[in-house]
C-alpha cells in the first residue's frame, strides 16, 4: 500500500491551512496551503 492510498499530498489537500514541519522536524507552524507548497517546491521536496 502506498502513501497515496492513505494520505492526501500536495494538490490533493483540501484544507486552506496546514501545519508545516520541515525536513529536519522543525515545526514552522500553521501556514496557508499555497505557502507550504511554495516552500516545499523551493526545497525540491515535492
Amino acid at each position: 500500500m502506498s502513501a497515496q492510498d492513505n494520505f492526501r499530498i500536495n494538490n490533493q489537500i483540501r484544507a486552506r491551512e496546514v501545519r508545516l514541519i520541515t525536513e529536519t522536524n522543525e515545526n514552522i507552524g500553521v501556514v496557508s496551503l499555497s505557502r507550504a507548497l511554495e516552500i516545499a517546491e523551493s526545497k525540491n521536496l515535492d
